[in-house]
């Protein structure tokens, strides 16, 4: 996980955006050759992204709680399970959906509802763990939400997340 932390912002986007951009270009080559994609090769990209993401929050959160004293720090287990519930639900969801013909089974709409949760409280949970270290003190949503919409919305937030990963944790060995 020290590969996360790091790593500079611009490699992260790299990689993030480059593997959505590969994504699209197969789907897009699929197309123009008349095929429809195969679902196993659409779902290597998809999956590779949610990797270096979700490994990318994993690593700043759990980082993060280890350098807080005892009381500040939370159990990043929840995070971490709500994280590989997402990526199990991801390789499932996207087999199924470049697989299919439009015809998904009604119970992937609760395995993508509770996927979003767990992906959200992995965002909130980073957030948070970061703001404590940053502050040294139990924060509020008002104190954090700003580094949760940069992990939202990442191909910007890494540019300004990563660079604050590297300074509030270049001096441990996290």
């Amino acid at each position: 996980m020290n590969i996360y932390l790091r790593a500079k912002h611009w490699q992260l986007f790299l990689v993030l955006v480059g593997s959505m951009f590969l994504a699209q270009a197969m789907m897009a080559n699929s197309i123009m050759n008349g095929k429809l994609p195969n679902p196993i090769v659409m779902a290597i990209p998809t999956f590779f992204m949610a990797v270096v993401f979700f490994g990318w929050l994993w690593s700043v959160a759990s980082a993060c709680s280890k350098l807080l004293p005892p009381e500040l720090a939370s159990s990043t287990k929840p995070m971490q399970f709500g994280l590989v519930y997402a990526l199990v639900y991801i390789l499932i969801s996207s087999s199924f959906f470049f697989g299919s013909n439009g015809q998904l089974p009604g119970y992937i709409v609760v395995m993508h509802l509770l996927a979003m949760a767990s992906i959200f409280y992995a965002l909130g949970f980073t957030a948070k763990q970061l703001a404590k270290l940053e502050q040294g003190k139990n924060v509020s949503f008002f104190s954090y939400s700003g580094p949760f919409f940069l992990f939202w919305f990442f191909p910007i937030g890494i540019w300004f997340i990563q660079p604050k990963v590297n300074q509030l944790l270049s001096g441990s060995n996290a």
